[in-house]
């Protein structure tokens, strides 16, 4: 299954990352916005593995929102995204 997950890279999300893309193998398209809570560096173990995929991305961007699921098709939405101050 394809897993969109927002705020991939935030410390939480990146957890559940790592998770689904090293321990279950699945197909996640992280889409994170990457401000003061989300470090890409937190899912570089992940950088290369198959099925993974980064957007960097706001999920406010409608129009960018549209096209990631047009063409990532996926079959759940894990959202952590969070501005949290």
């Amino acid at each position: 299954m394809r897993i969109l997950v927002t705020g991939g890279a935030g410390f939480i999300g990146s957890a559940l990352v790592r998770h689904l893309v090293l321990e279950r193998g699945a197909e996640v398209l992280v889409v994170d916005k990457l401000t003061y809570a989300g470090d890409r560096r937190s899912i570089r173990d992940c950088e290369g593995k198959p099925g993974f995929a980064f957007l960097e991305a706001d999920i406010c961007d409608t129009a960018r929102m549209r096209t990631a699921f047009a063409e990532y098709r996926p079959g759940a939405v894990m959202h952590l995204a969070a501005e949290s101050h």
